[in-house]
Order: C-alpha cells, then sequence, then structure tokens
C-alpha cells in the first residue's frame, strides 16, 4: 500500500479523484453504519429511543466539531510541511499537536459532562426522551479523548497524502460498530447506552489501526527530542487549529437552536428529522470526499507555492461535485420515502408522520447540498493557503442566518421554517468564503511572486 503521496506532481484531476475515492469508499461505509446502527434502535428499541438519540446528536456533535475544526487546522500544517519536504519540522509538529490535543481533550470532557444535563433542558427536550438522551451525551462525552486520538491520526495520514489507511480504518471500525450495537442492544439490552458505548469503542479500533499505519512511515516516527517543546510551532498550530475549532463549535451551536425548533414539534417529528440527517451521508458521498481531497492538495500546494494548481484544483471538484449533486437528488426524489420508512417501526399513523417529515426535510437538503460543497472547498482552499479568519467569520455566518431563520421562518413557512434553517446557513457562509478565497488567493500570488509555479 502507498503511504505517502506527493500532490504537488501530476495532473489535479487524477490526483484529487485518486485521492477522493478511497474517502468515498469510507464514506458509503459511514453511511451503512449509521443506517444499520438507526435501524438497531428504531426497530428493537422503538421510536422513543430513536427519537431520543436523535435529540442528544447535535449536542453530542457539539464537541465531535470542535474536534474535527481542530485536527483539520492541525492537519494543515502537517501537509505544508510535508509538501516543503522539511521532515525535523513534520515531527515536531505532530508531537507538539499531540500534546495540545491532549490537554485540550481533557477540558472538552469535563465542560461537556457538567454542561450536558442542562444544555438538553435549556433545548426544550421532550420529557419522555430527556433521560434517555441525556445517557446517550454522556457515554460519547467520555469518550472524545478516544475520538480526538483516531481523528488527529486519520488526518495526519491524509496530509500525508494517504487517503487509503483512514477509509480502510473507517470500514473496520463501521463493522465493529454494528456488531457491537447488535450485542449491546439486542443480546444485552443496554438500550441507547449500549448504542454509545459501541459508537466509542469502535473509534478506539479505528485509531489502533491508523496508528498502526504512521508506525511504518519512517517520516513520521516520532523520538523524545521530537517532543522538545517549540512556541512557534504551537502558535502555527493554534493559528491554524483553534479558528476551525471555533467555527464548528459556532456552527454546531447553530444546529442546537434548529434542534430546539425541530424539539417543540413533538417526538414524532423529532424522529422524521432524525431520519433523514442519517441518510444525509447519501448526498455528500462525493462532494465531501473531494472537500477532504481537496484540503491536503491546496495545503501541499501552497506549502511548494504552485498556486496555480489550486485553482486548477478547485474547478475540478467544482464540476464534479455539481455533477454528482444532480445525481443523489434524483435517487432522493424517488425513493427518499422508502429510505426513511426503513428506519422506525410503529403505529400506521405515526409512522406516517414521521415519513413525510423525513422525506420533505431530506430532499431539500438534496436540491440544497451544492451550496455546501462550495463553502467546504472554500473554506479548504482558504486554510490550504494559511488564511483563518474568513474561514472562522463563516462560521458565525452561518450561525446568525440560522438563528434568524429559526425564529422568524416558522412563523410564516411553519415546519418548512425549520427546513430551511441550513440552507440559508450555507448560502450566507459561501457568498462570503466566495468572495474571501478570490481575494486571498489573488494576494498569495503576489506575495509568492516569481516563486509561483505552475
Amino acid at each position: 500500500m502507498k503511504k505517502t503521496t506527493d500532490m504537488t506532481q501530476g495532473k489535479p484531476l487524477g490526483l484529487l479523484v485518486g485521492f477522493a475515492l478511497p474517502l468515498m469508499l469510507g464514506s458509503l461505509c459511514q453511511l451503512l453504519y449509521t443506517t444499520v446502527d438507526s435501524a438497531v434502535v428504531g426497530r428493537l428499541m422503538g421510536v422513543d429511543a430513536f427519537a431520543a438519540v436523535g435529540a442528544a446528536e447535535f449536542l453530542s456533535w457539539l464537541v465531535y466539531e470542535i474536534i474535527i475544526g481542530l485536527v483539520q487546522g492541525f492537519g494543515v500544517l502537517f501537509a505544508q510541511l510535508f509538501g516543503k519536504k522539511d521532515g525535523q519540522g513534520l515531527r515536531n509538529a505532530i508531537a507538539m499537536a499531540i500534546l495540545l490535543s491532549w490537554g485540550i481533550g481533557s477540558l472538552l470532557t469535563v465542560a461537556g459532562l457538567l454542561c450536558a444535563g442542562p444544555v438538553l433542558t435549556a433545548m426544550g427536550t421532550p420529557g419522555d426522551i430527556h433521560a434517555s438522551a441525556l445517557v446517550y451525551v454522556r457515554w460519547m462525552y467520555s469518550g472524545a479523548l478516544i475520538t480526538l486520538a483516531n481523528r488527529l491520526s486519520g488526518i495526519l495520514l491524509q496530509a500525508l497524502g494517504n487517503s487509503r489507511a483512514p477509509v480502510a480504518a473507517n470500514l473496520a471500525s463501521c463493522v465493529l460498530n454494528i456488531l457491537l450495537d447488535l450485542l449491546f442492544v439486542g443480546v444485552f439490552h443496554w438500550g441507547v447506552a449500549g448504542v454509545a458505548a459501541a459508537t466509542v469503542l469502535a473509534q478506539l479500533g479505528s485509531f489502533g489501526y491508523c496508528l498502526a499505519r504512521l508506525c511504518a512511515i519512517p517520516d513520521v516516527r516520532l523520538c523524545r527530542e521530537d517532543f522538545t517543546f517549540s512556541p512557534a510551532c504551537v502558535r502555527e498550530l493554534l493559528r491554524l487549529g483553534l479558528p476551525p475549532a471555533i467555527r464548528n463549535g459556532v456552527i454546531s451551536v447553530g444546529g442546537l437552536f434548529v434542534q430546539s425548533a425541530i424539539n417543540s414539534y413533538g417526538k414524532l417529528f423529532v424522529a422524521g428529522m432524525t431520519a433523514s440527517n442519517k441518510f444525509f451521508g447519501l448526498l455528500t458521498l462525493m462532494g465531501g470526499s473531494l472537500d477532504g481531497a481537496f484540503a491536503t492538495f491546496s495545503a501541499q500546494n501552497f506549502g511548494a507555492g504552485r498556486m496555480p494548481r489550486i485553482q486548477a484544483g478547485l474547478r475540478c471538484c467544482v464540476r464534479l461535485t455539481f455533477l454528482t449533486s444532480a445525481g443523489t437528488a434524483a435517487v432522493v426524489a424517488l425513493f427518499g420515502r422508502q429510505l426513511i420508512g426503513a428506519l422506525v417501526t410503529g403505529a400506521p399513523e405515526d409512522l406516517a408522520e414521521i415519513t413525510q417529515a423525513g422525506y420533505e426535510y431530506l430532499l431539500l437538503l438534496a436540491i440544497t447540498v451544492p451550496l455546501m460543497f462550495l463553502l467546504c472547498l472554500y473554506r479548504s482552499g482558504l486554510q490550504g493557503m494559511g488564511s483563518t479568519l474568513s474561514p472562522t467569520l463563516s462560521g458565525f455566518v452561518e450561525l446568525g442566518m440560522r438563528i434568524l431563520c429559526v425564529l422568524l421562518a416558522p412563523q410564516v413557512l411553519g415546519r418548512w421554517g425549520v427546513y430551511l434553517a441550513n440552507p440559508l446557513g450555507w448560502l450566507g457562509a459561501a457568498a462570503l468564503l466566495g468572495v474571501s478565497y478570490c481575494r486571498v488567493f489573488r494576494r498569495r500570488v503576489r506575495e509568492l511572486g516569481a516563486s509561483t509555479k505552475a
């Protein structure tokens, strides 16, 4: 298996697609897992448990999204140093990232465990599912450090141009998660705690695989000297990691407002929205994978001073994501109701309400998801070029649009006002990032001057 890939050489389209395909396979495995996981909850434990997990997901994702943003920022520095062929700097950056991750992850774990109950109450979580939602969130927060270690190891492999090993880890994790779900829920009857415990243990298994793959790469084998404290390296990691972490946290807070609006419509509406969110990965298979590929591509090429390649890579990604989005929208339009209905059982009248809400929301997401792809690609390009201000501000724009939508739109549009919160957030963020990307790209070209290479 190829351990690293230099994305500063070769045709951008081939590199991006070759890098994205394993990521897409990983996303497909994740989609399969979430579908089976949801079916285990919905069919073995019923609508109440299904709604409880759904009501808790936005809160559990708050810490998870902060972790993702943090390590994505770290990954930018890893990829830039790899593009520069600075092995010593790369190893020192990895060591400092490990120390920072442990400290920040510990703080997130404590804060999450302390705040979970009050936040669920403030969100208006229905009383008949509140206790189960709290159990789920606490289990997920208890595994925050494991999740962080898994994400950091995976993002390091991606920064080195290896998208296959994280996908293999994800595949093994999904299979393990499904088996543990069936064991903990179907055999041991641990309820939603079993679902959360299975997720945490599967993350641990994924981390073990990624760590083994990293140990096989000589350039990233760490020794004691690599952990020598470097203030400059720590500052650069924080400069690149904290803004996306804050941005993701802000966006997730917007998700809490949306979830609060969803909760106000009752547990059946919560179940329908939860079901549609489980299939969101279907809509983002290619787009999300190309975003991950472009993040590494832009960072490596910026590190090597090859600015025209970044622009060429962006054009390839935009064309491919819009093409695949049309296909997924058609699938949802034709089979969306069947997909939603496959996840839960219950009284016919309840299932009809769940299916209708889930289908409406999923179809709207399918039509508007290209907006999300645009903002993600612009954001990845900006971060790859070392720009953090606009990507951070975009989170606040997205938050503001979501809050305005859930506060005002339902009064006029009813539940469609809730459906529109995410698409309008994407629209506002994409507009800001598109303008910023053009400006930053031109500025970086001027700064590099004669050193800019095709």
